[in-house]
């Protein structure tokens, strides 16, 4: 399937999916005019034959044109259906990238599983924690503040993609629906956040298993980690459908055209996107007096509803401010693309939120797992502001935040991480993920990490009794014995 531009009669129709033969069925052999081939050995994902292709005056029957959204007779007359929007075939992309953030958050529950498991068994140093367990006993690796810092907020980050991933992916199959039914409406809005998202996710999951082989240690880097492999695979997914940085540029002219679209007084179609643009813009301007967040960010951990509002409200302002930048002051795109990647982000970071909250919202009321899932989702909204704290200070004058603030909530984050810190192995372990699929030495669900790592060294080939003993045999004899016994070899050779 190639998507191709679509030009007939010289008007450019813009790019449709053609179908054209690679091989012959005959003998496997490249077609005339087609030059394919492998792309040669790549950093992860070997298993794919991503490949190369080349067309030079490749012919193929008019039929061969998937025409379900448009027809080309035979005399060169082009039609539509009544209603289509040409932007439908984004649809198969949406999916692709709806499949990307399920497949991130199932990657990166592996990471975790491995990691939290490993750093609860492994121990260094005693009487360095906050929480010895004895002052001669050395302490589990994941009771220090820097190894939690880099582990716990993953774990967080991790339960909001799982919720996330299922309820896009259930948002996703709703709007195909209405498109089925010639409702497009939806369609401009699920790209734009599907950009968002496939970005979100990708550059958390693939910065996320990177940590998580840091936090082990040399034991990390070893394959019997099984954390190489899952880094190796996951990596393209920051640049195969559709590369990160070109991705935001998506969203980002998304949001700017809705702002615009407010200002100029035009309807905007309902959606997710547009109701907390316009819950916090009037007229697509940020109001000159927006509600004060109030000086106590303990009142805010606590809130649910005022996290959320604080997270759109960001979004919102950095939309207003880069389209104020591009309209007013008359910045260039190209000067623009870095403030695109914040807004995507800052998008994201309020849908990924909402998402786990409305996923959190489901559980009776009496469930024992909503008290820690309602922590997660508070450390959430926390590490987002302690790592985006300049967007905090850039906010208008009635709602920035104050340094005082930004330190308080970095505190407020810390003893959060500390307080999850205790259930992070049964969270982990909450993921299901078995052995087999870890096929990890350092994440065995029996905790017996160093019994189970030297017998899967012990299985080295070069650590067997025969081959690895023949091995060393011919080493030495060929290789070492020559050296060692130069001298006298010298000698022998004088003599002679």
């Amino acid at each position: 399937m190639v998507m191709a531009q679509l030009i007939v009669a010289g008007k450019n129709l813009g790019p449709h999916p053609v179908v054209v033969p690679i091989r012959s069925t005959e003998d496997h052999r490249p077609l005339p005019g087609i030059t394919v081939g492998d792309l040669g050995p790549k950093f992860g994902f070997n298993a794919m034959d991503n490949g190369f292709l080349m067309l030079n005056h490749v012919r193929v029957p008019r039929f061969n044109l998937m025409q379900r959204y448009i027809t080309v007779s035979r005399q060169g007359e082009v039609s539509r259906p009544a209603n289509i929007d040409p932007k439908v075939t984004y649809g198969t992309m949406v999916y692709v990238r709806a499949q990307i953030i399920r497949t991130m958050s199932q990657t990166l529950a592996r990471a975790t599983t491995i990691a939290i498991r490993y750093t609860a068994v492994r121990r260094q140093f005693a009487g360095k924690s906050d929480k010895p367990l004895a002052p001669s006993l050395e302490s589990p690796v994941l009771d220090y503040g820097m190894v939690q810092h880099r582990l716990i907020p993953l774990l967080a980050q991790n339960y909001a993609m799982f919720a996330t991933s299922q309820a896009f992916l259930q948002h996703y199959e709703k709007c195909m629906h209405e498109l089925n039914n010639g409702n497009y409406a939806s369609l401009k809005e699920l790209h734009a956040t599907a950009c968002a998202l496939k970005r979100w996710t990708s550059d958390v999951a693939v910065r996320g298993i990177d940590t998580c082989r840091h936090v082990c240690g040399g034991h990390g880097f070893s394959q019997f980690s099984g954390l190489n492999e899952f880094f190796g695979n996951a990596y393209p997914n920051i640049i195969w459908e559709g590369d990160n940085y070109v991705l935001s540029q998506q969203t980002a002219q998304f949001l700017v055209n809705q702002v615009r679209a407010l200002r100029k007084g035009v309807r905007v179609e309902d959606n997710q996107t547009t109701r907390y643009l316009r819950k916090h813009l009037v007229s697509g301007h940020l109001p000159q007096r927006p509600t004060a967040w109030g000086a106590a960010i303990e009142s805010l951990a606590a809130d649910a509803t005022a996290q959320l509002s604080l997270l759109s409200f960001r979004a919102a302002a950095m939309a207003a401010e880069l389209t104020d930048q591009m309209d007013a002051n008359g910045r260039s795109w190209n000067r623009s693309l870095v403030s695109m990647q914040r807004l995507s982000d800052a998008h994201s970071d309020y849908i990924v939120a909402a998402y786990f909250r409305a996923h959190i919202a489901t559980l009776p009321g009496a469930s024992p797992l909503l008290p820690i899932l309602n922590k997660l989702a508070t450390l959430l909204f926390l590490y987002v502001l302690s790592q985006n704290s300049s967007d905090l200070f850039r906010l208008p004058s009635a709602a920035a935040f104050t340094g005082a603030q930004v330190s308080r909530a970095e505190e407020l984050l810390a003893a959060v991480i500390e307080d999850v810190r205790e259930q992070a192995v049964p969270l982990v372990d909450a993921f299901g993920m078995s052995d087999s699929r870890l096929n990890s030495a350092l994440g065995r669900s029996d905790g017996n990490v160093y019994d189970n790592y030297l017998l899967w060294a012990m299985q080295d080939p070069l650590n067997t009794q025969d081959t690895g003993e023949e091995v060393r045999r011919v080493w030495f004899d060929k290789y070492i014995k020559p050296v060692l016994h130069s001298a006298e070899t010298s000698k022998k050779n004088a003599k002679l």
